[in-house]
């Protein structure tokens, strides 16, 4: 994973780790290599020409304009490719290749099109690019720095360790601050009207965090369905400590609060559920999403009768996030990656005082703790001091 600054190598090493890819020897005679670009046209402009100058021409067994390949004399081939139709990956196993501007690509093409083509010959892969917000390259890019997973690796630098100084402060000249952090210094930035303002990656997350066990765990709901998004914290009644996250794709409240037993059954000082309200008269298979939590042994249900403002709620959360007195009184643990993302870039609509739910991946997790939050720890109205008379 390489999110870099504009203009810094990046591509230049991409290409280089190309060429160098097609003498290796492998135990099939076909190895195959993929140079791609959000687009055929940028994939083009950005890889083919260079391609052809920086492979050796006693390397070269045939060139193919039309389909944009390369056949070496070793039997390995590298394509160059488009990825504005992902499947034309698929029905081919690649050795490797490289993903170009993969922020502008579609969000499912890695998981859905690219990562099975390579898993028969246990291919390679390079994510390159700029960032471009809080998307699906953020998603990956987290992954890969959070070292939970071996197989990855995260590198990143800024454009001045490779452009000249005098291009570097007229790039600051010419962009505003945020313009200039997420292109020449690689920073994946949020855009403006961040609901959870208080909120930072590196003041909230903690790898650290674990299970209590004299604690009980905290199961905050929100009953969407597709992704449903539960998280699993502990408080001792000042704090909070986010250490899990339940998620699940076109699925149930049994699936769910099955997927919890399964992974934290055994926990003897049991659970307490907190919800959405509406929980309590959604109807599945006949009975309440409530109804059924408490069929699977989920008997401590603290649910409001009516859902608090969304302005309370978000108070609530950004007051134990951060508050005036620099107090951080919440952390999650760096597996939480739906709430973290929630708490990066939900945002609120423009010109409007509602949260921007265009993007149906995002505000369920947000929303499960805010429930939990709001009903533990909400803001108490400011009232009139009794003992001080006013005077108007």
């Amino acid at each position: 994973m390489v999110p870099a600054g504009r203009r810094s190598g990046k591509t230049e090493l991409a290409k280089r780790r190309l060429v160098i890819s097609l003498a290796g020897k492998k135990p099939w005679k076909d190895p195959r290599y993929f140079a791609a670009a959000p687009t055929r046209d940028q994939a083009k402009i950005i890889f083919w020409k260079d391609l052809k100058a920086l492979i050796p021409r006693r390397w070269t067994r045939r060139v193919y304009e039309s389909d944009l390949c390369i056949v070496s004399r070793f039997g390995s081939e590298l394509w160059v490719v488009g990825l504005d139709k992902p499947e034309r990956m698929e029905g081919v196993a690649w050795d490797g290749g490289v993903l170009d501007e993969f922020a502008n690509m579609k969000p499912a093409a890695w998981a859905e099109n690219i990562r099975p083509a390579l898993s028969d010959r246990k291919g390679w892969c390079w994510f390159i690019g700029v960032p471009e917000g809080l998307n699906h390259y953020k998603d990956l890019a987290d992954y890969a720095r959070s070292a939970v997973d071996p197989d990855w690796g995260f590198y990143t630098w800024h454009s001045s360790d490779i452009l000249p100084d005098e291009e570097i402060e007229a790039a600051k000249r010419d962009l505003d601050p945020r313009t200039f952090r997420q292109e020449f210094e690689a920073s994946f930035e949020g855009r403006g009207g961040r609901v959870y303002y208080a909120y930072s990656a590196e003041r909230h997350r903690d790898a650290s965090v674990t299970v209590d066990g004299k604690l009980p765990i905290i199961v905050c709901c929100d009953f969407n369905v597709d992704p449903c998004v539960w998280e699993l914290c502990q408080s001792d009644g000042a704090k909070v400590w986010v250490f899990d996250e339940v998620s699940l794709r076109n699925t149930n409240t049994v699936e769910m609060g099955l997927e919890v037993l399964a992974r934290y059954g055994k926990h003897k000082a049991g659970f307490i559920v907190y919800g959405d309200s509406t929980g309590s008269s959604r109807s599945t298979a006949g009975k309440s999403d409530y109804a059924l939590l408490l069929g699977l042994g989920f008997r401590d249900q603290r649910v409001r009768r009516i859902n608090p403002r969304i302005k309370d709620r978000l108070n609530a959360v950004n007051s134990l996030l951060f508050n005036t007195a620099g107090e951080v009184r919440l952390v999650h643990h760096p597996r939480c990656r739906y709430l973290r993302r929630d708490f990066e870039s939900v945002a609120w609509v423009e010109g409007g005082g509602d949260l921007d739910k265009s993007d149906r991946e995002k505000t369920h997790a947000t929303d499960a703790l805010g429930y939990f939050i709001e009903y533990e720890f909400p803001l108490a109205a400011a009232g009139p001091n009794p003992l001080k008379r006013f005077y108007k």
